[in-house]
């Protein structure tokens, strides 16, 4: 019995260690760049996940005897017209349509200020979906070399539990990658991250927060985590591939969503006496609407309103559309009703569609929004969300 106490007097003083701070950008790049070696055109880095490069992408004899199933491009899209170089590879399911395998396109640039990170959960469930299925995955992008890496390590670490400096060490000894620095600081943000839930879900079992079978955390700890670190939110920011947070100046400036692409719009704050915009608002412009009649208050309802909403946005992204979500500030409303899309469609736990979306704007759901969030957790049978986030998964294919 005093053995057990000491461990549990050991675990509570573990939470009061200092902040994780992940290495640097420079420290990376170090271990990045030193003794490097050639190591071809593709390379298996993980168990049944290989990285490569384009000339591997187009080999398809070489994927046909590597037992290939899945194939990840992070550099997809066209060449631009007139572009003496390119630095994408136009393959797509049309170039594969004699091979057996499921394509998933990312159209990334290996750009420093290119914002990768909210490929970073889909992606991860992509691969891990496919390795459940006993499946081989090949992430590729021109030189495999920074943007296919990127994806990898965050999947690494998503999935895998691996910290950052662990993800480079698990795949450098087999490929030599070397993701930009742009890329570097973000999967540091993932790093960070994912080190505060992993902190938040040790202390809450310490603390006899979670029950066993339970792991819906407390609205105190969901808005610790929603509070932590906060920083100024803009005016509109994508939170998910092709999925956007804003506030009401870019719900009411067309050439802002026409410049974005915006397909379709949600407007959590619909109403006279709120943000009265609407189909007659948007005549001049081809996108699609719903309004949700709900008010900021702790009080109001908007648990209904989830369901339709999720299938909005879910129709919306299946049909390569842009959605704008947005409420007055793109905090509380807006924030809401797209962590219910992430986990009613995505299979998201709440906090881990919490943490999803914090990569790229720091949202607010009022109190009782978050406590209608944790029943709508409850709700969701973990068996049927990991069916559904599996078959969701392995169909994605958000480029044809």
């Amino acid at each position: 019995m005093k053995e057990t106490s000491g461990t549990n007097k050991q675990d509570c003083m573990s939470l009061r260690d200092p902040p994780y701070d992940p290495p640097s950008v420079s420290e990376l790049q170090e271990v990045l760049l030193t003794d490097r070696k050639p190591t071809g055109h593709v390379n298996q880095v993980w168990p049944n996940l290989y990285i490569g490069n384009e000339v591997a992408a187009r080999d398809k004899g070489l994927l046909h005897s590597l037992g290939i199933t899945h194939i990840l491009n992070a550099a997809h899209g066209r060449p631009a017209p007139g572009a003496s170089t390119s630095f994408c590879v136009n393959t797509g399911p049309r170039f594969y349509r004699d091979m057996k395998v499921d394509y998933y396109g990312v159209e990334a640039d290996d750009a420093i200020d290119f914002i990768l990170s909210p490929f970073f959960y889909p992606t991860a469930r992509y691969i891990r979906a496919a390795l459940a299925m006993g499946g081989r995955v090949f992430v590729h992008c021109l030189m495999g070399v920074s943007r296919s890496a990127t994806l990898v390590l965050a999947f690494l670490m998503i999935v895998e539990g691996l910290k950052l400096r662990e993800a480079v060490t698990a795949v450098r000894p087999h490929r030599d990658i070397c993701p930009n620095p742009g890329f570097l600081q973000q999967l540091r943000s993932l790093d960070m991250s994912l080190e505060r839930e992993r902190r938040r879900r040790h202390q809450a079992q310490t603390l006899g927060h979670l029950a066993q079978q339970e792991e819906t955390l407390s609205l105190t700890e969901l808005r610790n985590i929603l509070w932590t670190n906060r920083k100024p939110v803009a005016p509109v920011n994508q939170v998910w591939p092709n999925l956007y947070i804003g506030d009401v100046s870019v719900a009411r400036d067309k050439a802002a969503l026409s410049s974005l692409g915006v397909t379709h719009i949600l407007n959590a704050a619909a109403g006279r006496h709120r943000i009265n915009t609407g189909l007659q608002f948007y005549s001049d412009l081809q996108v699609e609407y719903l309004g949700v009649e709900a008010a900021d208050h702790p009080e109001f309802n908007l648990q209904p309103f989830f369901s339709s909403a999720a299938q909005f946005i879910d129709s919306a992204l299946k049909k390569e559309g842009k959605v704008f979500v947005h409420c007055a500030m793109g905090v509380s409303r807006s924030g809401a009703l797209v962590l219910a899309y992430l986990m009613i469609c995505q299979g998201l736990s709440l906090v881990e569609a919490i943490t999803a979306v914090r990569l790229n704007r720091d949202i607010g759901p009022n109190s009782g929004f978050l406590e209608q969030l944790r029943q709508l957790e409850l709700s969701l049978d973990p068996q049927s969300r990991q069916i559904s986030e599996e078959e969701h998964a392995t169909s994605l294919s958000p480029v044809k």
